[in-house]
């Protein structure tokens, strides 16, 4: 994966196990990555993503927020074109360690 923008080594990790969980579809690892606030709940729509992570290397353009220190903004931009936007969340934020997660499955 390449990296564009400010991100930390934690914060770009989570990224790539996202992508290689998603890559091989694995729901197990993207659950363990998941923000758990509320519990998430993957469904189709969070896999949609599953073959462009598998077509190359992708790009992950890191965008902190304006708003608050525990929400940055990832833009994916995948190796055949396609793009998703999504997130990574400091639990910290909601009372919890400070580990970063994806925001999926909400």
């Amino acid at each position: 994966m390449r990296v564009r923008g400010a991100a930390t080594a934690d914060e770009a990790g989570v990224v790539r196990c996202y992508l290689q969980d998603l890559a091989h579809r694995d729901t197990a690892g993207l659950y363990a990555i998941a923000d758990y606030i509320p519990k998430p709940h993957l469904t189709a729509s969070d896999l949609q993503f599953a073959t462009d992570a598998r077509s190359g290397l992708a790009t992950a353009y890191f965008s902190p927020s304006s708003v608050s220190v525990s929400y940055i903004g990832v833009t994916i931009t995948y190796a055949d074109g396609a793009a998703e936007t999504t997130g990574l969340l400091n639990i910290q934020a909601m009372g919890g360690p400070s580990t970063w997660r994806m925001a999926i499955g909400n």
